[in-house]
């Protein structure tokens, strides 16, 4: 039961980039509060001084959530030899008999649909959007999303 050195290293890689993408991602949401907080740079810089970084550290966070769903809907060692990798979706019966607890496969999936939602919330910030709209694509989903974080 004793996964390979390619099981190993793939598991490995995965974890570590998925960590250092989160990590980046939460870095560059927390230039936006640095900018807006000491109100670094013009007006007229900080669509760019914040909306972008938001967005491109929405991607890489929603990366790095995606990375760890990976890593746990590929935890069967045998599929991992065999080149025949689950990209999105696995049975959760499948990871049960590996003994991987069913609150660790709920969990991961809630926090990757947090993660999505988020990021919808931020590509359609980049828009002038009617009332309506706005509280569809933007509000709702940082409601709904930030609710999955917890």
């Amino acid at each position: 039961w004793y996964p390979t050195v390619q099981t190993y290293s793939f598991r490995r890689t995965i974890a570590f980039w998925g960590a250092v993408t989160t990590c980046e991602g939460c870095l560059l949401f927390l230039w936006i509060d640095l900018i807006t907080t000491y109100a670094i740079g013009t007006p007229e810089m900080l669509y760019e001084l914040t909306k972008v970084p938001n967005l491109v550290g929405g991607f890489f966070f929603m990366a790095g959530i995606y990375l760890s769903w990976f890593e746990l809907i590929n935890m069967d060692t045998e599929k991992l030899n065999a080149n025949k990798l689950h990209y999105f979706w696995v049975s959760i019966e499948s990871v049960t008999d590996l003994g991987i607890d069913k609150a660790s496969y709920v969990g991961a999936l809630t926090y990757l649909l947090g993660a999505v939602l988020y990021t919808i919330s931020q590509v359609s910030d980049f828009w002038e959007l009617t009332s309506g709209v706005h509280n569809l694509l933007i509000d709702w989903p940082l409601i709904v999303g930030g609710l999955m974080f917890f």
